[in-house]
């Protein structure tokens, strides 16, 4: 009679390993989309917040705009009804004269009389093409009577007709702090003889320009139509003035025509956002830095409700999601316990499936599971055969970076000793594996990371001492490949390359067949790179050179059996040991190698 496991068999094992594997798959399925909805609405508020900020400092910028159009225009519309006054036009031929004539002294009454009229003007001048000036008050700049050569002040002459212009001090060769409002002056014949410069004092602009970047923490930069730095007001400025050159920068995104975005200044030493406005009516461009940490503080208690909800989420998911792994581990463990059951003989046992279809496919989906495995399996083990050659790339090209004459060289040591590797007969073939091969080459020079500069990067020939420190890099090297696990069949490679067939080499002076095969194979593309390459001390042989004169020490320094093998693979693929130092010498010494 068929023996079914009971609810109370079923019950027993309340945590079970089945179950924990099953609450965590669950939780962490739970968590992805979790998080990732965290992240969005994070990501959504910071964009709300930020646009929050870029449209009431486009607005506040689009004010500015306004009532410092509306203030120059102001000053300009001043400047020209007094560049049309009688008294002004009549002093034509009068301003080189002295003394003063009665036109010039009412010229100067309307001088003091505008100033008096417009606080925000500092001095008022009159300049002749004559030579002749008139000015409010004594001033020395442009009194060396140059100033007909400058060129704005021959431009306003030939646009006499246009409307006066704000100018900056820098471009009228004046001092840069300055601003000036220029208007030809016409005699009764409409003829040009005078230009009438205001001299602009932007106290009072300063002034709530100043209180309206404070209340904000922004720095506002105001450049002119053509590009130019016209203001700059900072929070911790004493007021506004020309643009310095730690903004040299914004002066570039702003000709670069970009709108908006996220830099660091070192004026401000951090993040800050730039916003950019270009006024419709005069073209001025106003660009606003906001440091990012204003926005940031803002953000500071969205972060932490945010970070709240998620944590009650992820709460609230791990008790359904341990609810749902007791309900799934339930048929899971009752099979665990038959299989157990099976196992110590009891062939009566039987499973209820309770009504669960899926117990009925677990068979097929095992020999489906098995396929899977078996191809993730071949999968990690190309991954872990890219890990490794990452790994040993990553050394051998450590080496040559401390090293610029060895550039390449471990690669074509590594190709001209699996050239000479296809050419060996099959007994030597099963010895040692290509890949083995591959990887003793890349990193037989390994051990130079620990020769010091002054010795590896000498220019010359060393000296008996500086000789004898090279000569570590082999047991260096080896021993630092025997420390990785999966390359320490490889080392012997590493620290036998320099030994010689004839037992004279470096360094346990083994000889004949008692070097390893790694090591004898290393030894002739080592040598051959070397001789082919350019050092410090010497120039570089020709391939035929160098193929030369491993043939003549052959049973001295190299193994006969890999020097033929050596040959054979010269004679027939000569293309593929082309190098950078001397492929077309190897391919004419090919074509000439009996």
């Amino acid at each position: 009679m068929p023996v079914h496991l009971g609810k109370e068999a079923r019950g027993r094992p309340v945590f079970t390993k089945v179950r924990d594997r099953l609450f965590a798959a669950l939780l962490c399925l739970c968590l992805i989309p979790i998080l990732v909805v965290s992240f969005v609405n994070y990501d959504a508020a910071r964009t709300v917040v930020y646009e929050q900020y870029a449209t009431s400092i486009r607005e506040r910028l689009r004010h500015t705009d306004e009532q410092f159009s509306l203030y120059a225009q102001l000053l300009l519309d001043s400047v020209q009804r007094l560049a049309n006054e009688p008294a002004v036009r009549s002093t034509e031929g009068q301003l080189a004269l002295l003394p003063r004539s009665a036109q010039t002294a009412a010229a100067e009454k309307l001088f003091r009389d505008f100033q008096r009229r417009n606080p925000s003007v500092r001095n008022v001048h009159l300049l002749a093409v004559d030579g002749g000036r008139l000015s409010l008050f004594t001033d020395e700049q442009w009194m060396d009577g140059n100033v007909r050569s400058l060129s704005w002040y021959r431009d306003t002459l030939e646009a006499w007709h246009i409307a006066p212009r704000l100018l900056l001090g820098a471009e009228a060769g004046a001092d840069p702090s300055r601003l000036y409002a220029v208007q030809a002056v016409t005699n009764e014949q409409g003829r040009p003889f005078a230009v009438l410069v205001a001299e602009w004092k932007p106290d009072l602009l300063e002034r709530w320009l100043k209180t309206d970047t404070e209340r904000h923490d922004c720095t506002l930069l105001v450049f002119t139509s053509d590009g130019h730095p016209l203001i700059q007001v900072e929070p911790e400025s004493s007021g506004a003035r020309l643009l310095v050159e730690s903004y040299a920068d914004v002066r570039e995104v702003h000709n670069a025509g970009l709108t908006e975005e996220v830099r660091y200044d070192s004026r401000l030493n951090g993040m800050v956002h730039l916003f950019r406005y270009v006024s419709p009516h005069t073209g001025n461009t106003y660009v606003e830095l906001l440091p990012a940490e204003v926005i940031d503080r803002h953000l500071g208690r969205l972060e932490l409700i945010l970070l709240i909800v998620t944590l009650l989420v992820v709460l609230f998911a791990a008790m359904e999601t341990r609810l749902v792994a007791r309900w799934m581990d339930r048929p899971i463990s009752t099979l665990v316990e038959a299989t157990e059951a099976l196992q110590k003989g009891d062939f009566s046992i039987r499973v209820p499936v309770d009504g669960m279809e899926e117990m009925a496919r677990l068979g097929n989906k095992f020999n489906q599971m098995a396929e899977q495995l078996d191809t993730l399996i071949r999968r990690e083990r190309e991954y872990m055969q890219k890990g490794m050659d990452q790994i040993v790339r990553s050394f051998y090209l450590a080496v040559e970076m401390k090293d610029p004459y060895t550039a390449g060289h471990s690669e074509r040591v590594t190709r001209y000793a699996l050239l000479i590797y296809d050419y060996l007969d099959d007994a030597k073939k099963q010895t040692i594996s290509r890949n083995d091969l591959r990887y003793a080459g890349l990193m037989h020079d390994i051990g130079k990371v620990a020769i010091p500069d002054r010795v590896l990067l000498k220019e010359g020939k060393l000296n008996d001492e500086e000789y004898e420190l090279i000569k570590l890099h082999t047991t260096i090297g080896a021993d630092i490949v025997e420390r990785i696990e999966s390359l320490a069949h490889v080392s012997p490679g590493v620290r036998h390359h320099h030994e010689r067939w004839d037992g004279y080499g470096y360094p346990d002076g083994l000889k004949g067949e008692d070097i390893p095969l790694l090591g004898r194979i290393l030894a002739v593309a080592d040598t051959f790179d070397a001789m082919t390459s350019t050092r410090s001390y010497r120039k570089a042989m020709t391939a035929e050179e160098a193929y030369a004169e491993i043939v003549r020490c052959s049973g001295t320094q190299f193994d006969p059996e890999i020097v033929r093998a050596f040959c054979r693979a010269y004679q027939a693929i000569a293309a593929s040991m082309i190098s950078s130092d001397a492929g077309h010498e190897v391919q004419k010494a090919a074509a000439h190698v009996t």
